[in-house]
């Protein structure tokens, strides 16, 4: 009673700190888990997690269907291609109705996806719900160390482009 009565704000605080940063380790666990799976670039070429080591990720959920996807796009490919040869790559995640109008969309676009099924599906819902989104376009960094260091990285990638990077928030 005497040890709480004196510092019970100060340990409360502590509590506080110490549960964020298990969440924090957690958080990161579980991203990584969710990305370790294979992508493919336009070219139908394979990736793994493991051949993006060391690298800043952009994990990008969009549309074809959706207007602000399509007009945010376009700022995503100019600022990846500034950043060609750097350690940075994008991961993009089709929110796509089906298949068919995903590989279209995808077409146009210089990074790697993952596929249809798991981004439409249980491990790009994971995603999008771990990393904060609520809605399309959403761009979230994730550092080397699997930590997310910007949810909302959109509008800062709209308003600096590649300058910018890594777009911490």
């Amino acid at each position: 009673s005497g040890i709480n009565a004196e510092y019970g704000d100060t340990i409360s605080i502590m509590k506080v700190f110490i549960v964020l940063a298990l969440c924090a380790v957690a958080s990161s666990a579980d991203l990584r888990s969710l990305l370790d799976t294979t992508y493919t670039d336009v070219s139908g070429r394979s990736y793994t997690l493991s051949d993006f080591r060391g690298k800043y990720l952009a994990l990008y959920h969009s549309a074809s269907w959706c207007g602000p996807c399509r007009r945010f796009t376009p700022n995503l490919i100019n600022a990846y291609n500034a950043l060609l040869g750097r350690n940075f790559q994008v991961i993009w995640i089709s929110k796509d109705r089906n298949s068919r109008d995903s590989d279209a969309f995808f077409k146009k676009m210089p990074w790697v996806r993952m596929s249809f099924n798991e981004g439409r599906r249980t491990r790009g819902n994971e995603l999008f719900k771990l990393t904060n989104q609520r809605y399309i376009p959403a761009v979230t960094i994730v550092d080397p160390n699997f930590r997310v260091i910007n949810d909302q990285a959109r509008s800062d990638i709209e308003r600096s482009g590649s300058r910018g990077f890594p777009w911490r928030d």
